[in-house]
């Protein structure tokens, strides 16, 4: 199966909101979606438990957050890691500072951690994955206790971001916004975090599962159709996984002259809804999976 192409397609942000589930569940029902991350601390998150139960082909893992948006542990409990209005820090590169070298905000952040791997566990949903709001998950606080709490979970398959800049411009991506020394830092993140699992996956025979390639951080907001089908045909053999922020706040909104069959109102919605993607992952010869079915297709 490594010489086909299979590709996860994950919606980031489920439970964030109404809007955000619906367009989930939409595109899942489409049959285009093929999973989601959860976030579980967002006013949503028991409706999008309730439809994930309604959906279970729709695989769904635990988005862990720790910036920017809500903790699910109060102010008094985790107070160096939240702000004055009790959301966590936006920045990234003071959040993360703080975090490296703050022992205070390394133990308040195992606690939230705990409380966000505990609750989704209490929800039922089988494990799909695992993974981090804005990828913070791979920040080496962060990480340690992430990959702790995966092994306590039994949680073997995660999310490591890789993709190619060059690639992103000849498909015609965007180019502003671009952040190369970002790039770099992901990269050696993604190195430490391979050492790390595979330094575990030796020592207790229980080997991790992720994606050779991950699409959705240079055109983040933005993962129109174009960039889509301009996309699929440079999908590698092997497992990728592309990840979506359908209906969510950030997302780039349709010019009012467009329209789309299901009313999507921003550009990622609408290619998901859209007839053309699924035929080009059709002609394409791409097969949509869960990381659970990736895993299992991977090693026959």
């Amino acid at each position: 199966m490594n010489a086909h192409r299979l590709v996860i397609l994950n919606s980031d942000d489920f439970g964030f909101s109404s809007e955000v589930n619906r367009a989930v569940v939409h595109a899942h029902t489409l049959g285009t979606l093929t999973s989601a991350s959860l976030m579980v601390a967002e006013p949503a998150w028991q409706e999008a438990v309730a439809l994930a139960h309604k959906h279970p082909n729709l695989g769904v893992g635990l988005h862990v957050c720790v910036t920017n948006d809500r903790p699910l542990l109060s102010a008094s409990e985790i107070p160096d890691l939240v702000t004055a209005t009790g959301t966590f820090g936006a920045d990234p590169f003071t959040v993360g500072l703080r975090y490296a070298f703050s022992g205070k905000c390394s133990a308040q952040l195992l606690k939230e951690m705990e409380a966000q791997f505990a609750r989704f566990a209490s929800t039922g949903l089988p494990w799909s994955h695992a993974d981090g709001h804005q990828h913070f998950h791979l920040h080496p606080t962060v990480w340690n206790h992430f990959l702790n709490l995966c092994d306590a979970n039994n949680v073997r398959r995660v999310r490591l971001p890789h993709e190619s800049l060059i690639a992103h411009l000849r498909g015609g991506g965007d180019r502003s916004g671009i952040n190369a020394m970002a790039l770099l830092a992901f990269r050696a993140l993604r190195r430490r975090a391979l050492r790390q699992m595979h330094s575990r996956a030796q020592h207790n025979s229980l080997p991790y599962f992720w994606c050779g390639q991950v699409y959705g951080l240079l055109q983040t907001g933005n993962m129109n159709l174009q960039y889509l089908q301009n996309l699929l045909p440079r999908i590698p053999a092997g497992v990728s996984e592309i990840y979506f922020h359908p209906a969510a706040p950030h997302a780039k909104r349709l010019a009012c002259s467009e329209t789309n069959p299901s009313e999507a109102k921003d550009v990622e919605a609408a290619a998901l809804y859209d007839p053309a993607f699924s035929a080009e992952l059709e002609r394409q010869g791409i097969r949509p999976v869960t990381y659970a079915e990736a895993q299992q297709l991977a090693v026959q």
